[in-house]
């Protein structure tokens, strides 16, 4: 058997690594044909929806799976669906009606109430999993930078990334910035700690941190970078977390949940605690296997 699976690109690297994962771990266990395709405008989904439009898809074999994520791809799934057939799986908390998708994968601190098209996981789906393989002095920081929950200040983060470091003399410390991270913010920093490595993200390949992140025995990573703490969590790595100064309380309960569980140290920063992930299956194979026992016929 052979599934064809359909994943729709909305742009967002963010979104696309979700999906990418995912088709990725449902690849590992059975033979796929996947194909890729950008999101069309809505106009164009309207007509192709009228079966007028130019879609280039109908060349394509039927999906038996359309994977999508983020807003702006509800509409193009369910106008693949509607002409050409398949499930559609959803990976976040839709803005549309939950029952025109056959399955949503929803991050569990979107807090919907349980339904049976519904399964929800620790954060983001990743392929990211721990294999026990963290070097001993290796600490990893990871920056994000302005986001609509947190307001960013450079000389705040400068702080605590130098308390971190003077706290912790004997790591050997890697520091990654985003494609958030405000240039200016390296190009000001004067670390006190001679120890540590920068790594721009425009420096290495899109995926450098999937990559290296099992390496890394203990973390920090800015609080507005959810996917990447997640992504820490499930390496294994002991994780920390850099404060800001927040807009709203979104992820307060997240993180002192998270605490409780002994994923993260959440009320001390610099110093390292002994908290970490026995986390041994990504969040992508839980999600491929649940999804081939109960999708695929």
């Amino acid at each position: 058997m052979k599934l064809n699976i359909w994943l729709i690109l909305d742009g967002k690297r963010g979104h696309e690594k979700q999906i990418e994962d995912l088709a990725f771990s449902i690849n590992k266990k059975i033979k796929t044909n996947i194909k890729k395709i950008k999101k069309i405008s809505f106009l164009n989904t309207i007509l192709n929806f009228l079966r007028i439009g130019n879609d280039p898809c109908k060349y394509f074999p039927q999906p038996d799976l359309i994977i999508a994520a983020g807003h702006q791809t509800h509409f193009d799934a369910l106008q693949k669906k509607n002409r050409y057939g398949g499930k559609i799986i959803l990976i976040m908390k839709p803005s549309i009606p939950s029952f025109l998708f056959d399955l949503l994968i929803i991050p569990s601190h979107d807090n919907i109430f349980w339904k049976k098209n519904v399964i929800t996981i620790d954060g983001a789906v990743n392929k990211i999993k721990n294999k026990n393989k963290q070097e001993k002095n290796s600490g990893l920081i990871l920056l994000g930078g302005p986001s609509k929950n947190y307001f960013w200040s450079n000389e705040e983060v400068i702080d605590q990334i130098n308390n971190i470091l003077n706290v912790n003399p004997k790591l050997k410390f890697t520091i990654a910035t985003s494609r958030r991270t405000p240039k200016e913010l390296i190009n000001e920093t004067k670390f006190t700690h001679k120890n540590y490595l920068i790594v721009s993200h425009e420096s290495v390949p899109y995926d450098w941190l999937e990559n290296n992140i099992g390496k890394y025995k203990f973390s920090w990573v800015t609080q507005d970078s959810i996917s990447m703490l997640y992504e820490l969590i499930a390496s294994g790595s002991i994780v920390n977390l850099i404060k800001l100064e927040s807009k709203n309380r979104k992820f307060e309960k997240l993180f002192l949940e998270l605490e409780c569980r002994g994923k993260i140290n959440y009320q001390q920063t610099a110093h390292l605690l002994n908290r970490f992930s026995k986390n041994n299956q990504s969040s992508a194979e839980y999600c491929a296997e649940f999804i081939i026992k109960n999708l695929i016929n």
